[in-house]
């Protein structure tokens, strides 16, 4: 009998591990297609519910496919260029850079660009998107003369990077940019131990001359701003602010009715002062005179003046450089060796 029981007692417990295996596999099985028919009745719910739940469930999915339309691009996203704006599904919402932080963070990096074919800095383009607006031109050129250091020499050269790619302003920019400065005589005496401002200012007003040449260039040279011109030409100034507003002036002297306007502000009197720089021992003062001789030669030419070349003693001279074969950007000295 002892036998007996433990025959029944092992039988009848692997007959029970049996059935929990079997339910075990069978259970996920009905739990599933329980889900499935619950589904199924919220469904037949849902559609016996009305019309207007109809009208609605189809708006929805209208909207849920006008909003993946995007997605699909007409061309592959250039992979070295970062997105310029969105965000992925799981990142964070960015924060709008300051105009500011583009400008100084263009100006760390513009030394690292060595190849015309190098695509341009995420900063650099920012920029140039900011500045298809009015609004946003106005707060580019305004940052650009804020914040960029007297001390970087490559400051100047950001600001014509920057305003040669920006789009063309219009007249009201052009109206209001001028409002905003409020550039006089008295204003370029203003702040004179902190010159910085002054040079970002002649160097924009300078790119602009060259870029909007012709009746955007004369509406641009307002009285207010030919003085402010001048008046950093006086020998109070940093010597980077003359240099810079002198360039300006050449630049507006592009169109003949500026020319003939900066000529009669005796300007030829301020050049033949700074023409005594051009042998300065100071490197800095020495382009001033430079530039200013030049000028005196090619530009706002004085009345009973000598040209250099014609006074310039050559004898000792056996080479020079070439008139021919410079740029519109470089000026050759009377002589022929700078």
């Amino acid at each position: 009998m002892i036998v007996v029981a433990l025959v029944v007692f092992y039988a009848s417990r692997s007959l029970f591990q049996g059935l929990l295996l079997t339910l075990e596999h069978h259970i996920p099985r009905l739990l599933g297609a329980l889900k499935a028919g619950n589904m199924g009745n919220s469904c037949v719910c849902r559609d016996d519910s009305g019309a207007e739940d109809n009208v609605e469930s189809r708006s929805r999915q209208t909207e849920n496919s006008t909003v993946h339309v995007p997605e699909a691009r007409s061309h592959p996203r250039d992979p070295v260029r970062p997105p310029r704006r969105g965000r992925g599904p799981h990142e964070p919402r960015r924060k709008k850079q300051n105009v500011d932080g583009l400008v100084l963070d263009t100006l760390a990096v513009i030394r690292t660009l060595v190849d015309n074919d190098q695509e341009p800095p995420y900063s650099m383009i920012t920029l140039h998107e900011m500045a298809e607006t009015d609004e946003g031109w106005l707060e580019v050129v305004q940052s650009l003369i804020r914040v960029i250091p007297l001390e970087d020499p490559l400051g100047p050269a950001v600001i014509t990077l920057l305003l040669d790619e920006c789009p063309l302003p219009t007249k009201d920019a052009l109206q209001r940019l001028t409002e905003i400065l409020n550039l006089s005589g008295a204003a370029a005496c203003q702040d004179a131990c902190h010159p910085a401002r002054h040079r970002n200012t002649t160097a924009v007003l300078g790119c602009l001359a060259e870029k909007l040449a012709g009746p955007a260039s004369i509406g641009l040279l307002s009285p207010g701003i030919l003085e402010y011109l001048l008046q950093s030409l006086n020998f109070q100034s940093h010597p980077t602010v003359m240099l810079f507003a002198l360039i300006a002036l050449e630049k507006f002297a592009q169109t003949s009715e500026n020319k003939m306007t900066v000529s009669q502000s005796c300007i030829s009197d301020q050049l033949t002062l700074l023409e005594k720089w051009a042998d300065n021992p100071d490197y800095l003062k020495r382009q001033v005179g430079f530039c200013a001789q030049w000028s005196l030669d090619n530009l706002f030419l004085k009345e009973g003046r000598q040209f250099t070349y014609e006074k310039v003693d050559l004898t000792n001279i056996r080479a020079m450089l070439n008139s021919n074969d410079v740029s519109e950007y470089l000026k050759i000295s009377p002589h022929g060796l700078e």
